[in-house]
């Protein structure tokens, strides 16, 4: 498998897959066609679909600046990859290239016919049974087996990852008003926020603040604001509103960035055997990774062991498959801003029921339900799988009601 990197990445909303992903792919073309006299860019897809609302014209036009460029929408052609996009390469108007890029989750991007050169394999197991196999064997933790292969440096990483985590959640605990688009959804972290009472029922108040921090979080990603993927920007507010709050309640520093790495790492197993994608396979596999994430996220913290780390992983995913992920009018806005704060006390509770349940092994193992996971997302509607044509992007009536 590749480096927890490629997971944590730091961009800015409000889609990885949307904005992220194109942003990257525009400025792989510029940077290999420098003497390109003109571009055409063809959006198939959710792509094409979602693109307006996902701001993905905006920020190809952006990234191209004074070049010339046209941008074309192609609603009905189906390609094999959701996220598909065509890049026509022009010089003095003949046609010199013609790359196809695919926007596969996370802000990451695949070229056909092209193998990037900083995709080296870190860990050489490609699954949670094969690493917990070695850790067992070897009597280390996650957190020793994430040391003994990450690349030097990932924990300076992992601290500026850290650094935007947290800065993103006081950036929107502060803001007021509205969000951008013609939905205009109002701002909630900082009203929520304003209502914890330290005299609140603990349960109560910690539900108060967790919420609040991942709709902070998620509220500066759907206004373009700069947010760390964990896995996606659109579940970007589950990992910070866990760290925020548990390193409130007085967990040191290092176990937070240990428990982040650890939720690198069941991010990174779902990336890599299956999607985090909510194009390819609706939100669950977008808020249903995140919450696998943030459910190992908080054993680690309690000091669970890898059975029960693992359990608690497989327990938030599994109470998500089949999440469809039907953006309003393709914002990131709507269902997706609450989903976050859902998703962020889902974690907990998986991590909590293991307490009740125990920590033997399950018979449905976190490789078995990322399957699954994958397998559902194959098998859901297209109209759920982030076209915004179907579900709530449906129905939704605005004003009408």
């Amino acid at each position: 498998m590749l480096s927890i990197r490629r997971l944590y990445k730091i961009g800015n909303g409000p889609s990885s897959s949307h904005t992220m992903g194109p942003s990257n792919a525009t400025k792989y073309i510029i940077s290999h066609y420098a003497d390109a006299t003109y571009f055409e860019v063809t959006l198939f897809g959710s792509l094409a679909l979602t693109g307006k609302g996902h701001l993905t014209d905006v920020i190809i036009s952006k990234i191209f600046g004074d070049r010339k460029h046209k941008i074309i929408f192609d609603y009905s052609t189906i390609k094999e990859h959701p996220n598909t996009m065509v890049y026509k390469i022009y010089r003095n108007d003949i046609l010199i290239d013609e790359v196809t890029i695919v926007s596969i989750g996370g802000g990451l991007i695949s070229i056909e016919g092209v193998k990037e050169e900083d995709e080296i394999e870190v860990y050489p197991h490609k699954n949670f049974n094969e690493i917990k196999s070695y850790c067992l064997e070897n009597n280390i933790s996650l957190i020793d087996y994430i040391d003994r292969f990450e690349r030097d440096g990932i924990r300076d990483y992992i601290e500026e990852i850290y650094k935007v985590m947290i800065d993103s959640i006081e950036r929107g605990l502060k803001k007021e008003g509205v969000l951008p688009g013609k939905l205009r959804v109002s701002r909630k972290a900082k009203e929520i926020y304003s209502r914890v009472i330290p005299e609140e029922r603990s349960s109560r108040r910690e539900k108060r603040l967790i919420s609040a921090f991942a709709f902070a979080s998620a509220e500066e990603n759907a206004s373009g604001g700069e947010v760390v993927t964990a896995p996606t920007c659109g579940s970007c507010g589950i990992i910070p509103s866990l760290v925020k709050y548990y390193e409130e309640q007085g967990y040191s520093h290092k176990e937070i960035i240990d428990a982040m790495m650890v939720a690198g790492l069941i991010g990174l197993i779902v990336s890599q055997n299956a999607s985090i994608s909510g194009a390819e396979c609706g939100c669950q596999a977008e808020i249903g990774t995140a919450s696998s994430m943030g459910a190992a996220f908080v054993s680690y913290l309690k000091g669970k062991n890898i059975n029960a780390i693992e359990r608690a992983a497989e327990i938030a995913m599994e109470h998500c498959l089949g999440l469809t992920c039907d953006p309003v009018d393709g914002y990131v806005q709507i269902p997706c801003i609450e989903r976050n704060a859902i998703g962020a006390l889902r974690a907990i509770e998986a991590s909590t029921l293991t307490e009740f349940i125990g920590d033997t092994i399950s018979k449905i193992s976190f490789d078995v339900v990322v399957d699954t996971m994958y397998e559902t997302g194959k098998d859901l509607n297209k109209v759920y799988r982030e076209t915004s044509i179907g579900g709530l992007a449906k129905k939704y009536i605005g004003d009408k009601r």
